[in-house]
Parts: C-alpha cells; sequence; structure tokens
C-alpha cells in the first residue's frame, strides 16, 4: 500500500483500481482501506487518499482517470499557462466509444484520440499547446484563441509547430480549426507580438481610426543605454510613443519608479509619450482624441508632406 500511496501523491492524491493492481494492492485491501477511512471513492474505479488537500488539479485528475481522457480546451490552456485561462472549468476529450457518461465534467468525444500524443502537465496527461490551440475555437471566441495564441508563442512555442499541427487535425465537424485560420489570416498579425492582448487591443483601436500607420515595438536607445526601451506603439518619425499602461505591468512602487524613469528619459530625448488604459478601450474617444492633436501638430513641427490624420 505505501508504494501505491506514493505514486497517488504525485496525481495529486487520486489513483485507479488498476494502479493499485499494478503496485501489488489487492481488491481487498482497497476495500479493507475504504472501511478504515484511509481511502475515499468519488467515483467507480477512481479513488483518493483521504486527508489529500481538494484542489482544481485534483478534479481534473479524476475526471482523466474516470474517462481515461485527457485534459483538453480550456482546462489544457489553464495547465499550460495560457493567458485568459485562469478560471477554466475541469474539461476533458475521451475516446469517441468511451462507454462512460460524463457527470460533473465537460467531455468531449473525438474519433482521433488514439492519435493523441498528450504531454504531461503537473502528472496530468493533457493535449499539447498546438492541440490546444485547435480545440480553443470550438469553445471560445476568436479573440480568446488569439489571446491564447499570442502567449503561447511569447512561451517560445513555434508557429511553424502550431500551423503543422492545425494541418494534421482539420477535419470536416465541429472543430475549432476554422477559428484559429481565422486568427491566423488576420491582416495585423504581421510583425513581432505584443506584450500583452491588453496591447494589441489598444493597436486595434488606433488602427480603426485610421491615425497613419505606426510601427509596434519600437526599440529607442537613450544616450548611456545598451539594450533602450521598447514603446508599444509609434510614429517614429514624429517621435510619438504610446504604451499600454496595463495593472498587469504597473504597479507596485518599484515598478512605478522604473517606469518614471523611463518615461523622463524618453521625454529628455525628445519623445512624447501617450497612455492608455483599459477604460479607454471602453470608451476610447479622448485617447483618439489626443492623439489626433498629437500627430497634427508634429506633421506641422516636422513638415511632413502627409498628414497622418488626413483619413479622418
Amino acid at each position: 500500500m505505501h508504494a501505491l500511496l506514493k505514486q497517488a501523491g504525485v496525481q495529486h492524491g487520486v489513483f485507479t483500481t488498476s494502479l493499485a493492481l499494478e503496485t501489488g494492492v489487492t481488491k481487498a485491501q482497497l476495500t479493507t482501506a475504504l472501511r478504515r477511512g484511509t481511502i475515499q471513492q468519488p467515483h467507480s474505479g477512481v479513488f483518493r487518499v483521504s486527508g489529500s488537500p481538494w484542489s482544481w488539479e485534483q478534479e481534473v485528475m479524476i475526471a482523466v482517470s474516470l474517462l481515461r481522457g485527457v485534459a483538453s480546451h480550456r482546462c489544457a490552456a489553464r495547465l499550460h499557462g495560457l493567458d485568459g485561462f485562469a478560471d477554466a472549468p475541469v474539461e476533458i476529450t475521451m475516446a469517441h466509444s468511451g462507454s462512460r457518461r460524463p457527470r460533473s465534467f465537460l467531455a468531449h468525444r473525438s474519433r482521433l484520440f488514439n492519435l493523441m500524443k498528450p504531454v504531461q502537465i503537473k502528472a496530468i496527461p493533457t493535449t499539447t499547446v498546438a492541440h490546444t490551440l485547435v480545440d480553443l475555437g470550438a469553445v471560445v471566441s476568436d479573440d480568446k484563441v488569439e489571446q491564447a495564441l499570442d502567449d503561447s508563442i511569447r512561451k517560445g512555442f513555434n508557429l511553424r509547430w502550431i500551423t503543422e499541427t492545425l494541418e494534421q487535425l482539420r477535419r470536416p465537424g465541429v472543430t475549432g480549426c476554422g477559428a484559429l485560420l481565422r486568427v491566423l489570416a488576420r491582416p495585423d498579425r504581421r510583425g513581432p507580438i505584443p506584450d500583452s492582448t491588453f496591447e494589441r487591443l489598444v493597436q486595434r483601436v488606433i488602427c480603426s481610426k485610421g491615425l497613419g500607420k505606426p510601427e509596434r515595438q519600437v526599440l529607442v536607445r537613450c544616450q548611456g543605454q545598451r539594450k533602450g526601451y521598447s514603446i508599444d506603439v509609434a510614429w517614429p518619425e514624429f517621435k510619438l510613443g504610446l504604451e499600454a499602461d496595463s495593472e498587469l505591468w504597473h504597479w507596485g512602487p518599484r515598478r512605478g519608479r522604473l517606469a518614471r524613469q523611463r518615461h523622463n528619459r524618453l521625454t529628455a530625448h525628445g519623445w512624447e509619450m501617450i497612455y492608455a488604459s483599459w477604460q479607454d478601450l471602453d470608451d476610447p474617444s479622448e485617447l483618439i482624441k489626443q492623439l489626433k492633436l498629437a500627430l497634427q501638430r508634429h506633421w506641422v513641427a516636422t513638415g511632413s508632406i502627409c498628414d497622418p490624420c488626413a483619413t479622418q
């Protein structure tokens, strides 16, 4: 029993009858352990070690063990730590011929289940990041898929691998392939990946108002600097920059001090900086007004031929 409990500890306190038998524990011993309260049986064939802390991961492990499936869709996105899925539900993909009926879990049946090559995340069999991105389109909006895609690329996952996986999984029926295809085809996806979803949304608000064609992730080196500062969105010819000032990146005394230092150095080198908040996305009129005035002012000062706001 010691070997079984040790293995269960790695699996968030969960084990199956088959694992018990593999470690030499008989069904009679399991019955005795149940009677003594050493273990509990939340579902047929699935056990939980008494006293093990309840957690979302334990619920996922119970679901995976019960359905003989893998964590997928939003559940897999949360396990992979992808942006926007911190509150994902327990969601499993199982074989299409699976006989068990899902109970309190979201479950998807797949005819290609045997072709899956899951990875272990926190000891839980989970669809790969690429497979997860494809699946997500079946249960969330295109924007949420893009949010996860951007974050996966920021984390170092290869876009070519993601697109190759997409091609392998393309098939008729209700899948997420169409959503990921639409996201990849968005015209403004060219260029560097923004540091956050908030930053991309700010950029889209600006572009939708026709305020010229700003550049993304512009590197500015101030005197005495080796690395320089990366500006989210900028019109380099006018030395005008816009920063997505989200709470995620700008909080606390130290970060506040560094942000002020950064702002002062940029302005000392002739840059005008404008900052956008989440509230500006709800009502961007004031932000757009500030950008228009700044662009027109710089346009006049530099004597540029084309007015960046001429389309408005």
